[in-house]
């Protein structure tokens, strides 16, 4: 769900952040460079290289049965393979920074299923499960016994799903700015654009708009978005403009089969005792998030150790390339294993907790499928008989509805997305989540006293709400 902060909030943002201490003999960063709009859209994206076309680097193609993963290897130590972020996004955005790794460990990059240099099949159906299954296969293909799986951003749900899965293979495991992997409408981003002035708001939504209506290739919009005050959203340090071609022109793949699932998946409390070693790492200035996602992330992982970034947002292996080097390298060093029977008896609590959510996401998968072909009515028709047969049973995980609802939302489908909102409340009747999504999609059909009740039903379950309060205001003007 989209959320905005209040004037008070932004103001407080800018007034704190401007009195931070800020690092000496560093380039342009967030706090310092000066807003630069261009005239004009660039349609015509400069040339780049490749990084690793040009670095002394082991590639190959790897055989997992079915689809030939592109891989990179180099380094010495021990083995981590580094999972980019995404969906659909490649391992180039780990280069050049991370080869500072390679005197002490065997690094190894690779782009997942669909994505960059490996194997792309439109419409194949791809799903969050066979990306961790790729993942195994590729381990077993290079003969690797254990390895530390790094995962930055969607890839550290990719590294915790695997963990959870395989924790037989994993001999650590490493979050960098990681999606949470924990269902919480209170993790959402509260503005992820509070460093862009109003002149950059407004260009970077004008050629959102671009893209969104086919006028621009995504390429043209990486580009266009990232030198008008976007990189903002995920880097400290102002990136060069080299840089900002190789980031727009690394063959990203919008194939929504990428990242139709991920999202369902809820791993609260999988790692509370967890046994395998993990290092978490998070930005001071990323914003992707709320403030809520750290001690979320900790309360989740007691047992790793967490490392701050003071001057990294998103990025962080690129906003401070020599601390994340050395962070990983100590850690990396004071790696033991782990005793198998402590191993077997949190793998037995996990295979528990992802049994349960295996045949929910499934049987929610199926009922969104059933939606978008046979329409809500003969889907409501369904959802009755099955409540009527199976007391007490849920058809479809919470999540689903609300991603589904927003998809309908999103597209103007307005009388479609509240009738799958109203849904979603009659099975979550207690979800102060549900009712807020609801209230929004009144809101948007022009239907204010709908959504102020159903705003009003949602702060009663949730009295922490900010976003149901503020728009209740908003409302009652």
């Amino acid at each position: 769900m989209k959320k905005k902060t209040s004037v008070l909030f932004c103001l407080f943002s800018l007034i704190l952040f401007s009195n931070c201490k800020q690092p000496n003999n560093v380039q342009e960063n967030l706090l310092t460079a000066k807003p630069q709009i261009e005239d004009s859209i660039i349609y015509n994206i400069p040339k780049s290289p490749r990084l690793c076309d040009v670095m002394n680097i082991e590639k190959q193609f790897i055989n997992i049965d079915d689809c030939k993963l592109y891989c990179e290897i180099e380094g010495e130590g021990v083995p981590m393979v580094l999972v980019n972020g995404g969906p659909g996004g490649t391992h180039h955005c780990f280069h050049p920074w991370l080869t500072g790794l390679k005197n002490n460990i065997k690094l190894i990059y690779y782009d997942q299923r669909g994505c960059g240099l490996s194997d792309y099949k439109a419409d194949e159906g791809y799903s969050f499960e066979q990306t961790i299954d790729d993942l195994e296969k590729l381990r077993i293909a290079l003969n690797i016994d254990k390895w530390v799986v790094l995962g930055h951003s969607y890839g550290g749900g990719i590294a915790q799903y695997y963990t959870i899965k395989y924790p037989q293979s994993v001999m650590g495991l490493i979050l960098v700015g990681s999606v949470p992997m924990m269902i919480n409408p209170e993790l959402a981003s509260k503005n992820e654009n509070w460093a862009l002035n109003d002149q950059e708001k407004s260009k970077v939504d004008e050629i959102l708009k671009l893209v969104m209506a086919g006028k621009l290739s995504y390429a043209q919009y990486f580009y266009n978005d990232a030198i008008n005050g976007g990189w903002k959203r995920q880097n400290f340090v102002k990136p060069s403009r080299e840089k900002n071609v190789q980031w727009a022109t690394i063959d990203i793949v919008f194939d929504k089969a990428l990242s139709s699932d991920y999202g369902l998946y809820d791993f609260k409390h999988a790692f509370e005792t967890c046994p395998i070693p993990t290092l978490i790492c998070e930005g001071k200035y990323d914003s992707l998030w709320s403030s809520k996602k750290v001690p979320l992330m900790l309360r989740n992982h007691p047992n790793a150790k967490y490392q701050s970034f003071e001057y990294s947002s998103h990025n962080i292996f690129s906003d401070e390339p020599e601390l994340f080097i050395q962070v990983v390298t100590d850690w990396a060093e004071s790696l033991k294993d782990v005793e198998s029977n402590v191993l077997s008896k949190w793998e037995n609590k996990t295979e528990e907790i992802l049994g349960k959510q295996l045949e929910l996401i499934s049987n929610s998968r199926s009922f969104v499928k059933l939606i978008k072909d046979k329409g809500l009515e003969t889907a409501i028709k369904y959802y009755d008989n099955f409540k009527r047969s199976n007391e007490g049973a849920k058809l479809f995980l919470e999540n689903s509805m609300i991603l589904l609802g927003y998809e309908f939302l999103n597209g103007n489908k307005l009388d479609q997305a509240i009738e799958i909102f109203k849904l979603n409340i009659k099975e979550y009747p207690d979800s102060s989540n549900a009712y807020d999504s609801l209230g929004e999609a009144y809101m948007k059909a022009g239907k204010n006293q709908l959504a102020i009740t159903n705003y009003e039903k949602s702060l009663a379950l949730n009295p922490g709400n900010e976003n149901a309060k503020k728009m209740i205001i908003i409302l009652k003007k």
